[in-house]
């Protein structure tokens, strides 16, 4: 069994972690964070837990954004990756995109990993973005 390191966006992230909404993840998505959990890295962008935060405060989600971080910060499969210049230069070609999703991608450049998202912007950015069917659930 390899070692899968994968870059995580702020819906997949809340999906897996908000177990009141893991059937919104694609089986092969779902399947994917396990095995990274077990044997990799999962590398979160600080802008995908400001989004998340947001989210959580508007009241999207059961889960707390005190659990949210503690899931993290207590499983070292996760990294959070701080917004910084590598990330900036990396997402100064993404022009199409809105600002997160730049930062988002930029993110997975910077870490050589493919992104798991179900948004159809950045599945169509170029980058290897894992999902698949949401019929094909857990």
């Amino acid at each position: 069994m390899g070692k899968t390191d994968i870059t995580i966006d702020t819906h997949t992230m809340l999906w897996y972690l908000d177990s009141d909404y893991n059937f919104k993840l694609s089986k092969m998505a779902f399947d994917v964070i396990a095995k990274a959990e077990m044997s990799g890295t999962i590398y979160v962008p600080m802008i995908t837990l400001a989004e998340a935060l947001h989210q959580i405060d508007r009241g999207k989600f059961n889960i707390t954004f005190e659990k949210l971080m503690s899931c993290i910060l207590d499983n070292e499969a996760y990294e959070i990756v701080p917004f910084d210049e590598r990330i900036l230069e990396n997402a100064v070609p993404l022009k199409s995109l809105e600002i997160h999703d730049r930062l988002i991608i930029a993110t997975a450049l910077a870490n050589n990993t493919s992104l798991l998202s179900k948004d159809r912007e950045l599945i169509a950015s170029g980058l290897n973005v894992i999902w698949s069917k949401r019929d094909d659930i857990p």
